[in-house]
């Protein structure tokens, strides 16, 4: 009797153990959680095209259009808000224009809007950025000095993360 019981237990156990996971749906998940949604969103659509019924790839792809319906950030959202009405950048390193930017948030909002930033880029970044703007959201400024810069900008809820922008090779290399 013990013998048929634990038969039928194993047989159970081993009827609803998980099935190897696509490939796919493993690097979606990593790219998720290292906040890469856009790489995520097209390894899950693909695993979705082979399985239409892999429910990991359907959770995950829908974290992701609620990630993209609900805005970037709340921090973006809020930095957009933000109108400087006035920059004057001469021959500044990046790092020194975003630090003016985020005093300036800072200044405007009467500290009631912090903004931490989370530098990814070498130390030695030695571009230098000239810029005058007037009355500018304090997103649009941060946008104009990364592209100044070669660098990208991403709103997380609680930090800017600032790093190289992807190089774009030629077409036929």
């Amino acid at each position: 009797m013990k013998r048929g019981l634990i038969a039928v237990l194993l047989a159970l156990q081993c009827s609803f153990a998980q099935t190897p996971q696509n490939p796919m749906v493993t690097e979606g998940i990593a790219a998720f959680k290292k906040g890469d949604y856009e790489n995520a969103r097209m390894l899950f659509d693909a695993a979705l095209a082979q399985n239409p019924k892999d429910t990991t790839a359907q959770n995950y792809a829908r974290m992701i259009a609620l990630k993209a319906k609900s805005g970037n950030s709340g921090l973006q959202e809020s930095l957009k808000k933000v109108i400087i009405p006035k920059i004057e950048l001469a021959d500044a390193t990046p790092r020194e224009c975003v630090d003016y930017v985020v005093q300036r948030i800072e200044k405007l909002t009467e500290g009631k809007q912090k903004v931490s930033v989370v530098w990814l880029v070498p130390t030695d970044l030695t571009d230098h950025i000239t810029l005058s703007l007037q009355n500018v959201p304090a997103t649009e400024a941060l946008k104009y000095i990364a592209e100044l810069a070669s660098l990208q900008i991403d709103y997380d809820n609680y930090a800017l993360k600032i790093k190289p922008a992807p190089t774009v090779k030629p077409a036929g290399t």
